[in-house]
Protein backbone atom coordinates (compact mmCIF):
# COMPACT_ATOMS: atom_id res chain seq x y z
CA UNK A 1 0.00 0.00 0.00
CA UNK A 2 1.25 3.49 -0.87
CA UNK A 3 2.49 5.80 1.88
CA UNK A 4 0.79 8.76 0.20
CA UNK A 5 -2.72 9.80 -0.78
CA UNK A 6 -3.46 9.47 -4.49
CA UNK A 7 -5.29 12.80 -4.87
CA UNK A 8 -5.55 15.98 -2.81
CA UNK A 9 -8.72 15.82 -0.72
CA UNK A 10 -11.62 18.23 -1.11
CA UNK A 11 -10.33 20.65 1.53
CA UNK A 12 -6.58 20.36 0.92
CA UNK A 13 -4.80 23.67 1.62
CA UNK A 14 -2.40 22.89 -1.25
CA UNK A 15 -5.17 22.94 -3.89
CA UNK A 16 -5.32 26.02 -6.10
CA UNK A 17 -9.03 25.48 -6.78
CA UNK A 18 -9.95 25.70 -3.07
CA UNK A 19 -10.44 29.18 -1.63
CA UNK A 20 -7.67 29.76 0.95
CA UNK A 21 -9.24 29.15 4.35
CA UNK A 22 -6.21 29.23 6.62
CA UNK A 23 -4.71 32.42 7.98
CA UNK A 24 -2.26 34.05 5.63
CA UNK A 25 0.59 33.22 8.00
CA UNK A 26 -0.30 29.52 8.18
CA UNK A 27 -0.81 29.21 4.43
CA UNK A 28 2.57 30.82 3.76
CA UNK A 29 4.21 28.60 6.38
CA UNK A 30 2.80 25.50 4.67
CA UNK A 31 3.95 26.75 1.26
CA UNK A 32 7.53 27.23 2.47
CA UNK A 33 7.37 23.84 4.20
CA UNK A 34 7.07 22.22 0.76
CA UNK A 35 10.37 23.70 -0.44
CA UNK A 36 12.42 21.36 1.72
CA UNK A 37 12.50 17.89 0.12
CA UNK A 38 13.07 16.33 3.57
CA UNK A 39 9.86 17.73 5.08
CA UNK A 40 6.68 15.75 5.41
CA UNK A 41 3.02 16.72 5.73
CA UNK A 42 0.35 14.15 6.51
CA UNK A 43 -3.13 14.41 5.04
CA UNK A 44 -5.48 15.65 7.75
CA UNK A 45 -7.83 12.78 6.92
CA UNK A 46 -5.16 10.33 8.09
CA UNK A 47 -4.28 11.99 11.41
CA UNK A 48 -6.04 11.72 14.78
CA UNK A 49 -6.78 14.11 17.61
CA UNK A 50 -4.12 14.28 20.31
CA UNK A 51 -6.91 13.51 22.81
CA UNK A 52 -6.32 9.85 21.96
CA UNK A 53 -2.86 10.27 23.49
CA UNK A 54 -3.82 12.34 26.52
CA UNK A 55 -3.71 15.76 24.83
CA UNK A 56 -6.27 18.53 24.99
CA UNK A 57 -7.65 17.97 21.47
CA UNK A 58 -5.99 21.04 19.98
CA UNK A 59 -3.48 19.17 17.80
CA UNK A 60 -3.65 16.48 15.16
CA UNK A 61 -1.15 13.64 15.43
CA UNK A 62 0.33 11.30 12.85
CA UNK A 63 0.06 7.56 13.41
CA UNK A 64 1.48 4.55 11.62
CA UNK A 65 -1.59 4.73 9.36
CA UNK A 66 -1.04 8.38 8.34
CA UNK A 67 -0.30 9.08 4.69
CA UNK A 68 1.51 11.91 2.97
CA UNK A 69 -0.77 14.67 1.66
CA UNK A 70 -1.05 14.45 -2.14
CA UNK A 71 -1.32 18.23 -2.50
CA UNK A 72 1.80 18.80 -0.40
CA UNK A 73 3.70 16.08 -2.24
CA UNK A 74 2.64 17.50 -5.63
CA UNK A 75 3.86 20.98 -4.69
CA UNK A 76 7.06 19.54 -3.27
CA UNK A 77 7.73 17.69 -6.55
CA UNK A 78 6.90 20.85 -8.53
CA UNK A 79 9.62 22.53 -6.46
CA UNK A 80 12.18 19.90 -7.49
CA UNK A 81 11.80 17.07 -4.95
CA UNK A 82 12.00 13.41 -5.93
CA UNK A 83 8.74 11.82 -7.09
CA UNK A 84 7.96 8.51 -5.34
CA UNK A 85 7.36 5.51 -7.58
CA UNK A 86 3.78 5.38 -8.77
CA UNK A 87 2.81 8.88 -7.64
CA UNK A 88 1.20 11.21 -10.18
CA UNK A 89 1.50 14.94 -9.54
CA UNK A 90 -1.94 16.50 -9.23
CA UNK A 91 -2.87 19.37 -11.50
CA UNK A 92 -5.14 20.55 -8.66
CA UNK A 93 -2.12 21.50 -6.52
CA UNK A 94 -0.34 24.83 -6.75
CA UNK A 95 2.33 24.81 -9.44
CA UNK A 96 4.90 26.55 -7.27
CA UNK A 97 5.34 27.94 -3.77
CA UNK A 98 5.06 31.52 -5.02
CA UNK A 99 1.57 30.82 -6.39
CA UNK A 100 0.42 29.46 -3.04
CA UNK A 101 1.91 32.38 -1.14
CA UNK A 102 0.25 34.87 -3.49
CA UNK A 103 -3.14 33.16 -3.09
CA UNK A 104 -2.96 33.26 0.70
CA UNK A 105 -1.76 36.86 0.75
CA UNK A 106 -4.58 37.94 -1.59
CA UNK A 107 -7.20 36.09 0.47
CA UNK A 108 -6.41 38.23 3.52
CA UNK A 109 -6.99 41.51 1.70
Amino acid sequence: MAHYMKEPCQHCPYRHDVKPYLTSERGIELAYHAQNPYNSFSCHKTTVSDEEFGGDGSEMVCTEKSKECAGFLSLQINEGAHCPDGFKVSDKAYGCVDDMIYAYEEAEE
